[in-house]
């Protein structure tokens, strides 16, 4: 609250940013919270690939996620490979097109990525894609792919 020493008794000019400041700091706060759960299914490091095809995330993927350690996770929960083929039965089977995205980490061994993959197959999945981040180009390699 803004006070005048002259005893004009007009409008002042004075800016109260009191309320701005509390919508700002709501809004921090609230993109602090949300901000973690944006990230689906066990964090992993993903590995890197140049040529892959990009398709936007619509957030009903069945995520299976695949740790360094070879742990399976059904989105945030950890998982046996018996258990993760009965879960994704049961999901098929209320859902038999529906879209399952493998995320291996950067440093797992490759015969666990492939162990998610052949429980996908076993119990049918008709779309099963995996996930990768988008490397970088090299200039050299941008130079050779313009020409």
């Amino acid at each position: 609250m803004a006070f005048s020493t002259h005893k004009s008794k007009g409008p002042q000019a004075d800016i109260n940013v009191t309320p701005l400041v509390d919508i700002v700091l709501v809004l921090l706060i609230i993109f602090m919270v949300i901000t973690p759960m944006l990230q689906r299914g066990a964090e992993v490091k993903l590995p890197k690939a140049v040529n892959a095809e990009s398709k936007e995330d619509s957030g009903e993927a069945t995520i299976i996620s695949v740790k360094e350690d070879g742990s399976l996770y059904l989105g945030n929960d950890l998982i046996t490979a018996d258990l993760l083929e009965r879960e994704l039965n049961a999901i098929l089977l209320a859902e038999p097109f529906k879209f399952i995205l493998i995320k291996g980490d950067l440093k797992a061994h490759y015969g666990d990525v492939r162990k998610a993959m052949e429980v996908c197959e076993k119990v049918g999945a008709k779309t099963v894609a995996l996930q990768t981040d988008q490397a970088e180009l090299s200039q050299a390699d941008a130079k050779k792919k313009e020409g």
